[in-house]
């Protein structure tokens, strides 16, 4: 028992005596590098960390709102004959490129024809009673004068030549509808534009009113949306505004803001708006889907940063600024952002050099190295 107790104190004092030698060892080291004015091999590790910079400029910059829209003709009309008949021949096809007065439709003008001929005949008819008439009235006039007639009898001669002259104008009328009617046999278009829909082919009987073909003018379009009355104000008739259509173009198209509604639809509360758009590549389609932007501010002489340069650190927008090898820490206010950009309210100064690139890594004080690769 006592040889084990001696055991346990002999080990205990090794284990003391072996501590106490390594302190000895680590303090004399470290005192070696101080007086030699070496930093310790901790100090060695902290390495600058490698930047990027923009400089913060000045420039203008806006917020937009975006809304849905769709692309709609400038002119769309419906063709609708105005008799009705065999359809004879059909002109034109869907696609077609159109010219005002062009035929489109050719209807079976038999009919029509025949009826004219008759009108003919009822005139010629009418133009004989009325030369008979008007000798008869001379002749009345001068027997008349003579006395060899009543007064009477005079006025029942220029009244017989009245009604003959007002029968040849009503056979004149006659044979003008009649002729036009022959006329309306043949549909034409009204406008320069496209064939967009066909309704009709050839031996169908068709009606008047109904539908047989439509026609579109899409040298110019419209892109059409619905803006809410927040926004409603702060429009104009004029201005100019983007619109993206991704189907026709990767590019965003510029238009003019032509028509504004005076009053908010009942149901939704918006505000029908639309836009201009030159087409004459004819890109656009009608009924394509489309994207307006409109700016509702627009800040000039503001001060701009790349949008990756700022920060969020505990609630606070932070950007990093890089002065005298260092890392800065700097509070900052952000306006509107618009893409990659954003709008710098206060914190910063035009030229100061924010970082772009490292900013996720630093520290406030942290020694940082420019890089521009």
């Amino acid at each position: 028992m006592v040889k084990e107790a001696k055991g346990k104190v002999n080990r205990k004092w090794l284990i003391t005596v072996g501590v106490i030698i390594i302190l000895m060892i680590g303090f004399f080291v470290v005192r070696g590098y101080r007086d030699t004015g070496k930093t310790t091999p901790a100090a060695d590790d902290i390495r600058p960390v490698s930047v990027k910079l923009a400089a913060v400029q000045k420039g203008s910059i806006s917020r937009k709102v975006t809304l849905a829209a769709k692309i709609v003709p400038a002119t769309e009309v419906t063709i609708i004959p105005k008799v009705g008949g065999r359809v004879a021949a059909v002109a034109v096809d869907l696609g077609d490129p159109v010219k005002a007065g062009q035929t489109l439709i050719q209807l079976d003008d038999t009919d029509y024809s025949i009826q004219a001929q008759q009108m003919e005949a009822n005139l010629e008819l009418a133009v004989a009673g009325q030369k008979s008439a008007a000798l008869n009235m001379e002749r009345s006039e001068q027997l008349a004068e003579s006395g060899v007639i009543a007064q009477r009898d005079l006025d029942n001669a220029r009244t017989t030549s009245e009604q003959a002259d007002a029968q040849v104008k009503q056979a004149a009328a006659a044979l003008a509808n009649a002729r036009n009617q022959v006329a309306n046999t043949s549909i034409y278009a009204p406008i320069d534009g496209l064939v967009s829909s066909r309704h009709v082919d050839t031996g169908e009987m068709v009606n008047t009113g109904g539908t047989v073909m439509t026609m579109v003018d899409i040298s110019s379009v419209y892109a059409e949306c619905s803006v809410p009355e927040s926004e409603i104000g702060r429009l104009s008739p004029g201005q100019k505004i983007k619109v993206r259509v991704a189907a026709a173009s990767a590019e965003p198209f510029e238009g003019t803001l032509t028509n504004l509604a005076p009053a908010a639809d009942s149901q939704s509360k918006a505000f029908s708006v639309r836009v201009r758009l030159e087409n004459s590549g004819l890109k656009l389609k009608p009924g394509m889907f489309a994207e307006v932007e409109l700016a509702t501010e627009e800040h000039q002489q503001a001060l701009l940063i790349p949008k990756e340069a700022i920060v969020e650190k505990a609630g606070q927008k932070l950007v990093y600024l890089a002065k005298e090898g260092k890392a800065v820490e700097t509070s900052v206010n952000i306006g509107i952002t618009e893409g990659e950009t954003a709008e710098v309210l206060d914190g910063l100064q035009e030229g100061d050099p924010v970082i772009t690139v490292g900013q996720s890594v630093v520290q406030n004080g942290s020694p940082v190295e420019i890089t521009t690769s």
